[in-house]
């Protein structure tokens, strides 16, 4: 995968403006780029170490009130919530760029993740060129080529599924929309990981199993484990 990344960011760098700001899909993606020298010099690299598929948000992206709403659903503090997520995307926050590339996967987690990026570009009003890069998570591989995204739109489509919970009516990717599907799906009684708890629920090493079991949702320990518990009550 390290050399279809060079070769992307190579086809990128002959095609747009210098400026330009990567929004990688959390710290191991990032530590992945330094591991192999994928971080160009004259250019930015972020992480966006959110989970936005699990709990609650606020409309107005990274305000008060959605920062309040993220730290109660992830159950940590603000200041390490500031710390780890705010901080990390200072340079999006509040630089100018020509370019952005957003580097996500394509399963449940990452792309409601790529829907808040997106949506938070067209609350700001950029209006620079949109990159998305997708990484193929089940086979540690990379699409060769970046898709181009006008960010037009995405503010409605975060709203309809992350605020209000509903199938937005508006163009979007394939697989965002695929992605949309299973996350208004996932803790309701029809979901197939909730039916496989309760059809395993003596298991010794659930966790494991369910992270082998369902990849395309891309959900850590820490989210089954608390599934899990919430079933037993």
């Amino acid at each position: 995968m390290e050399e279809a990344i060079k070769n992307l960011q190579e086809k990128m760098e002959a095609r747009y403006k210098d400026h330009i700001l990567h929004v990688l899909n959390g710290f191991h993606m990032l530590q992945r780029f330094k591991t192999n020298n994928l971080m160009k010099e004259n250019q930015t690299y972020v992480p966006f170490n959110e989970a936005m598929c699990w709990g609650e948000a606020d409309t107005k992206i990274f305000s008060d009130c959605f920062i309040e709403k993220r730290v109660k659903s992830l159950k940590t503090t603000e200041a390490e919530y500031r710390r780890i997520v705010i901080e990390s995307l200072k340079p999006l926050l509040k630089e100018k760029f020509d370019s952005i590339v957003l580097w996500f996967g394509d399963d449940m987690f990452c792309q409601i993740n790529l829907i808040t990026i997106l949506a938070y570009l067209e609350q700001s009003g950029y209006k620079g060129d949109v990159l998305f890069c997708m990484v193929l998570e089940r086979s540690e591989e990379i699409v060769s080529d970046a898709f181009k995204i006008e960010v037009e739109g995405y503010l409605d489509i975060y709203k309809a599924v992350i605020y209000n919970h509903e199938m937005p009516a508006l163009k979007m990717l394939p697989v965002t929309y695929q992605a949309i599907k299973m996350y208004l799906n996932y803790r309701t009684e029809e979901s197939p990981i909730m039916k496989y708890i309760r059809d395993n629920f003596e298991k010794e090493h659930l966790v494991n199993d369910l992270l082998r079991r369902f990849p395309e949702y891309g959900l850590g320990d820490l989210q089954y484990q608390t599934i899990i518990e919430d079933i037993r009550k």
